[in-house]
């Protein structure tokens, strides 16, 4: 019974008395007031307001130093060209009745090797398959040819280089495959 009259009197506590102020519990919210609901979402709505704006800010830099280094990357490997562009260049002013066709050929090849130093400086090499079994992610047939001499799948003949940069293909080697006889 005893435990039944401490329950009731705790109970008793929480509602207001008919001769007194009424406890915090039941008082009514002051929206003004110090730890008032009201204020807590009033600040949390400022501090969500601030962390959004903080968010679409950092979102706008970064798209933009993303974009800025991109384009500086662009840049520096377009530089590192223009000499081949010179080279080029030279070529077309040249009088071709004055120059004989090897003098032509060693600029050209000339040409060729600065280029495909520039495009090893970055990473990017070719590739022959030659020899090698027909890989359909790396290779694309352009023609097949029966033979007994190489087993069927196999790359006879690479008609166009491949290219990669690193792990990443940027373009697949055009090959002739063998076929069964």
């Amino acid at each position: 019974m005893k435990h039944k009259e401490s329950q009731q009197s705790d109970e008793n506590q929480d509602r207001p008395s008919a001769d007194g102020p009424p406890n915090e519990a039941s008082a009514p919210a002051d929206p003004a007031g110090e730890g008032s609901p009201q204020r807590e979402i009033n600040e949390l709505r400022s501090t969500l307001a601030r962390w959004q704006a903080d968010y679409e800010n950092l979102r706008r830099r970064s798209a933009k130093e993303l974009l800025e280094a991109r384009q500086a990357a662009e840049a520096d490997f377009a530089k590192t060209l223009l000499s081949v562009l010179d080279h080029f260049e030279m070529a077309l002013t040249v009088d071709p009745r004055q120059v004989d066709a090897k003098s032509i050929l060693d600029g050209v090849k000339i040409t060729y090797d600065e280029l495909i130093k520039i495009l090893q400086k970055r990473g990017i090499e070719s590739f022959d398959p030659t020899g090698k079994p027909f890989d359909p992610f790396r290779h694309e047939a352009i023609s097949t040819e029966p033979s007994d001499k190489v087993p069927p799948s196999t790359v006879l003949q690479t008609l166009q280089r491949g290219y990669r940069c690193g792990d990443r293909l940027l373009r697949s080697a055009k090959v002739k495959v063998s076929a069964a006889s």
